[in-house]
C-alpha cells in the first residue's frame, strides 16, 4: 500500500468512529464590486494529523496552541467575518480564486446555509463529544484564514490528501472558471493563486506544480 493509501485509508476509518473532522477553516470565497471588500464566508473541515503528515507548514502550524501565523485567526477571537474585509486588508486584490459577487450560488454559498452549518458543527464541538470505541474526547478547532480565497484552500486541502490538482483557465485570458459542484474529482483553482498560496506555506513540490500551469497558460495563449 503506497502512503497515499494508507492515509486515505486511516480517515476513512477515523471516518467510521466519528473522528475524521477536528478543525475547521473558513475563509471567504467572493469579491463584492458594491463595498470593495472580500465577502461570504465559507467553511472547510479537516482532519489535523493527515494534514501535518502532508505539509510542514501545516505540522508547525496545527502543533502550536497559538498560531503562528499572522493571516490566520481563532474564531472566537474574531466576530465581524461576516461582513467581510477590504481587499487592502485581504492583500490579493486580483485573486482569481474569488467569485464575483453573484457567481457560485448554486454551490453552497448562500450565507444562511453557511451559518447553518457553522452553528450545528459548533453545537456538536462544544458538546466534547467522546467516541465510546476511542474513548478519548474529540477536540475541534476554528480558524479564520484572511489572506486565501475558499477555492485555493480547498484545492489546496484536496491536494494534500490525494496529491491530485486541477488548474483552471486564466481568467486573465477571458475565461470564468467553472466551479465544480460535484464531487467527482479536484476541485478547480488559478494557478497563480495557487501558486502564491504554495510559496506562503513553503510546499515546492505544488508550487512547481502551479508555476508549470502558469508558464503553460502564457504559452497557449501567445
Amino acid at each position: 500500500m503506497s502512503r497515499d493509501d494508507a492515509r486515505i485509508h486511516g480517515l476513512l476509518r477515523k471516518s467510521l468512529v466519528g473522528e475524521l473532522f477536528d478543525i475547521q477553516f473558513d475563509l471567504f470565497s467572493a469579491r463584492s464590486k458594491r463595498t470593495g471588500n472580500v465577502t461570504k464566508p465559507q467553511a472547510l473541515f479537516a482532519n489535523h494529523e493527515a494534514l501535518a503528515s502532508s505539509s510542514e507548514y501545516f505540522a508547525s502550524l496545527l502543533s502550536e496552541k497559538t498560531l503562528n501565523d499572522p493571516t490566520l485567526i481563532e474564531l472566537q477571537d474574531h466576530h465581524t467575518c461576516a461582513g467581510g474585509i477590504s481587499l487592502s486588508e485581504y492583500g490579493y486584490a486580483s485573486d482569481s480564486d474569488l467569485d464575483e459577487e453573484g457567481e457560485g450560488e448554486g454551490e453552497g454559498g448562500k450565507i444562511d446555509e453557511i451559518v447553518k452549518d457553522k452553528r450545528m458543527f459548533q453545537t456538536a464541538s462544544n458538546l466534547n463529544l467522546t467516541t465510546k470505541a476511542a474513548q478519548r474526547v474529540v477536540l475541534s478547532r476554528r480558524v479564520f484564514v484572511t489572506d486565501t480565497a475558499f477555492n485555493t484552500w480547498n484545492a489546496l486541502l484536496y491536494y494534500l490528501y490525494t496529491d491530485e490538482i486541477l488548474f483552471a483557465p486564466s481568467r486573465s485570458q477571458g475565461t470564468k472558471i467553472a466551479r465544480h459542484c460535484s464531487l467527482d474529482g479536484p476541485p478547480p483553482c488559478s494557478p497563480k493563486s495557487m501558486y502564491r498560496l504554495a510559496c506562503k506555506i513553503k510546499h515546492d513540490k505544488l508550487q512547481a506544480k502551479a508555476l508549470a500551469a502558469i508558464r503553460l497558460s502564457s504559452t497557449v495563449y501567445q
